[in-house]
């Protein structure tokens, strides 16, 4: 298998810049809960480009489930849909999938059923949520299309690709002159690098040295992130960088926490030249990733869940995560000294 960066529909993609930046996509009532919400507006909806999973497919039945008694009330729906075109993650055209759905807006949320639908969702705890639903039309698809090629993490600013990276030094490509012209990240330099096909992504949480009743269930922060090659030949995983000795975990993946990207922590930019990692059939490499080393995220205050999303290229998993202040605020103060 060749060992090239780049795949075509990254490539297309630089192409349409002007279209993904403004998230042409319009943006509907349908949404998810988020903390701190207090008017009676529904919460924006989530970015296609932030999306773990996005899909069209006709959407077969709703059914309404509990109301939360908050101002604004809390809708729950179950939503059962028949997946037609995959654009991002793991599903199968032609699969029955079910998904829960909440708005916390002040009227209770109208689905389009029996019609054609773009979707978004992530799986966490076991539960396929939706996160974002729209009728579907070519125009829509096309846009949607365009943001699901740029690496999950991605945005555009001034019309520009900006990676997590951005902010670091280094620029490991920039004498690449033989490599085709990419979709690049502009402060670094950086290619729109993706994980591609037969690649599993699998994150789970480390249980902790000591566990607490009702105070650490999910750990303490760190989750072990495993890339494994699916297929039965060897591959190379354009988004898993190596210098030739190691893999330059911290340079490939990247989590989105409340909205934002954040490089791992401990990444420092990449300032040499990289290859991609090459992984024999069935192969697996494994790494362990602490989230409360994040800067940037607003802690919760008492007991309460904050969601990590694990990144690589387009593939990620989302993990939520009980925060406990009194117990997490000071294993966060001593990581980050």
């Amino acid at each position: 298998m060749k060992s090239g960066f780049f795949s075509a529909a990254a490539i297309v993609a630089s192409t349409c810049l002007a279209a993904l930046a403004a998230d042409p996509v319009p943006k509907r009532a349908l949404a998810p809960i988020q903390p701190g919400v207090e008017s009676g507006s529904p919460a924006p909806a989530k970015p296609w480009a932030e999306s773990e999973t996005i899909f069209t497919g006709r959407l077969e039945n709703v059914q309404a489930g509990p109301v939360g008694l908050s101002y604004p009330p809390m809708y729950t729906h179950t939503l059962r849909f028949k997946v037609d075109r995959v654009l991002r993650g793991k599903l199968e055209s032609g699969q029955q999938l079910t998904g829960s759905h909440v708005a916390r807006q002040s009227e209770e949320p109208v689905f389009p059923e029996g019609q054609v639908c773009l979707v978004a969702g992530s799986t966490a705890r076991g539960t396929f949520r939706i996160e974002r639903i729209e009728v579907a039309d070519p125009e829509k698809i096309r846009a949607v299309e365009l943001a699901a090629a740029l690496p999950l993490g991605w945005r555009l600013e001034d019309d520009q690709p900006v990676s997590p990276w951005a902010r670091l030094p280094g620029d490991g490509w920039k004498n690449s002159a033989t490599e085709p012209k990419p979709l690049r990240c502009v402060p670094s330099g950086r290619p729109a690098l993706m994980a591609g096909t037969n690649v599993k992504l699998a994150v789970e949480p480390v249980p902790p040295v000591k566990e607490i009743q009702w105070t650490n269930p999910d750990g303490d922060g760190e989750y072990k992130v495993t890339v494994t090659n699916s297929s039965d030949q060897t591959i190379r995983i354009p988004a898993l960088l190596t210098d030739g000795q190691r893999i330059l975990w911290d340079e490939s993946l990247a989590i989105i926490c409340q909205g934002k990207a954040y490089p791992v922590p401990g990444a420092k930019g990449v300032t040499s030249p990289v290859q991609s990692v090459e992984l024999a059939a069935g192969q697996s490499v494994s790494t362990v990733v602490n989230a409360l080393r994040l800067d940037g995220p607003e802690w919760p205050r008492g007991g309460y869940r904050i969601e990590f999303q694990f990144c690589l290229g387009e593939l990620s998993q989302t993990k939520s995560f009980y925060y406990m202040s009194r117990h997490h605020d000071p294993i966060r103060a001593a990581l980050n000294k």
